[in-house]
């Protein structure tokens, strides 16, 4: 697979696109490094349908059950072509990409290690679905930037008490649990943001 960069130990499944994973790649411990960008954002990583942000912008799909689909056949195909099965899985994505990190956790047992990096978890509902639809990962990684609740749109201002409220529900359903906050708004240093995440939870 040209997506797939093959190493030794865990496999981490990034969702993104190959020049992302390429900056992330030498910033990792040992591992394969498996590259699966969304083809549209707001329709492959969220999970119902809901309003855009604004009225110049659209709706988001709610296309993640065909997505995930996709990707779980995408990773038993990468794991096929790695010389030696992955001593763990681990899902990343950052922004909608971390709401949909979690909310695969939800739907699969795929992945024992996921990271939510300036996720999305204001998402309409979001925090509702968790209250009744547990996590099944053993580990999970969430972080912020420090000004992301700041921002001007009332819906995403919410990200910081959602994750929080997330956090609280994933410890809740048995999930070990990090949290951390980072300097800077929701586009500052993705690829360190997101090495940070990996090293947290292969510690």
């Amino acid at each position: 697979m040209t997506n797939l960069m093959e190493g030794s130990g865990p496999l981490i499944v990034l969702l993104d696109d190959l020049e992302t994973a390429e900056k992330l790649k030498p910033l990792l411990p040992p591992c394969s490094l498996l590259a699966f960008p969304a083809p549209d954002w707001d329709r492959d990583l969220t999970p119902w349908a809901a309003p855009g942000l604004s009225k110049k912008e659209p709706d988001f799909g709610g296309g993640a059950e065909a997505f995930l689909a996709k990707l779980l056949s995408a990773i038993t195909e990468a794991e096929g072509a790695l010389a030696a099965p992955p001593q763990t899985k681990l899902l990343i994505g950052y922004s909608l990409g971390g709401l949909f990190a979690l909310w695969a956790g939800t739907r699969t047992d795929a992945f024992p290690l996921l990271a939510s990096v300036s996720g999305s978890l204001w998402y309409d509902g979001w925090c509702e679905y968790l209250e009744t639809n547990p996590c099944r990962a053993g580990k999970v990684y969430l972080s912020l930037g420090e000004r992301e609740p700041k921002a001007r749109n009332p819906r995403m201002a919410q990200v910081g008490l959602c994750t929080e409220r997330t956090e609280a529900l994933l410890r809740a359903s048995g999930a070990e649990t990090t949290l951390e906050w980072n300097p800077g708004g929701h586009f500052n240093d993705p690829e360190a943001r997101m090495a940070k995440a990996v090293r947290s939870l292969l510690s």
